[in-house]
């Protein structure tokens, strides 16, 4: 793993001279080019993470979910149309193994338990003013909408003031959350829920600086368990400063791999495919000698054995 700025010179020196914004889109086409390459994926990672109501919301750097673990316990997965397959559960019944559902994206970690009005927490000055924009319904079940200079505009704008966070007495009760627009940001902003009784409330969302449509993963789970375990392959960020993360093991590889960009922008095909190649080959050597050689199995499951059990509590 390596920054960005620990190839820029490289890149200049392959692309020419040109615009950091330029520079940037370049070397995040060669990260995607080499990340998506080779027997072995660099991206794929693991991770442990609390369960809330039988559900999952994923943190912002996972893009495909592999595989997840309950407590301890293999489960197969079905994707988000698995509810409208014939030989599926539908969503009034009750599967008797351990089984876990990919659903449709979200914009926030938690749902709203009940309606309520909405605040931001801003962990830096500097953050004070920027956008925040949410989406959705009010309790009226009525679109939210914000009025600007005279002119009601979509989405509720929510206030970001550094030091302050307590809502309007204009602004509405949000019933539901459908999408959120944030300008990108010096420091992490946390959207959460506010009670007018207790001057608390539910923390819903934490936002980092370049997260501006966040999209979350979620899964559900047909059981109830305290945290469940997940394989997953990492996302690939957008390379927006020097100080962006790469998540790759070989530096040379992803130079070879700009120098494929670059023919290729240049209708050279022969020659980017030549560079993409070594770049796989390079990658692939630097990533097998770093990971075991163990694989994941193909998941089976034997539906004329034994009848299954819930031995949840039982070791």
């Amino acid at each position: 793993m390596f920054q960005a700025q620990d190839v820029l010179d490289d890149a200049r020196d392959i692309f020419g001279i040109c615009k950091e914004e330029k520079l940037f889109r370049y070397i995040t086409d060669a990260i995607r080019l080499l990340a998506n390459k080779g027997d072995i994926d660099p991206l794929v990672g693991a991770l442990d993470i609390c369960v809330q109501n039988k559900c999952v919301t994923l943190p912002n750097e996972v893009e495909t979910v592999f595989g997840v673990n309950l407590a301890g316990r293999p489960a197969l997965g079905h994707n988000e149309l698995f509810s409208w397959h014939l030989n599926g559960p539908g969503d009034r019944k009750t599967r008797c193994d351990y089984s876990w559902f990919d659903e449709l994206p979200a914009v926030t970690y938690k749902d709203l338990i009940c309606p309520g009005r909405l605040v931001a927490f801003v962990d830096k000055p500097s953050d004070s003013n920027r956008e925040l924009r949410v989406f959705g319904f009010d309790n009226q079940n009525k679109p939210l909408q914000t009025l600007e200079n005279g002119v009601w505009t979509d989405g509720l704008l929510v206030p970001t003031i550094f030091g302050y966070a307590v809502p309007a007495s204009t602004d509405p009760i949000v019933g539901r959350i459908t999408n959120i627009v944030k300008e990108r940001s010096d420091g992490i902003i946390r959207l959460s829920t506010f009670d007018n009784s207790s001057s608390s409330g539910t923390l819903i969302g934490i936002y980092d600086p370049e997260e501006t449509h966040p999209r979350y993963r979620r899964i559900k789970i047909n059981r109830g368990c305290p945290w469940v375990r997940i394989l997953y392959r990492k996302k690939t960020f957008t390379v927006t400063s020097p100080n962006t993360r790469i998540l790759l093991h070989s530096r040379f590889a992803l130079v070879l791999a700009m120098k494929a960009v670059k023919f290729y922008i240049d209708s050279d095909v022969a020659n980017g495919m030549q560079f993409e190649a070594h770049a796989t080959r390079i990658l692939t050597e630097q990533e097998g000698a770093l990971t075991s050689p163990n694989a994941l199995p193909m998941q089976v499951e034997d539906r004329n054995s034994i009848a299954q059990k819930d031995d949840w509590n039982v070791d």
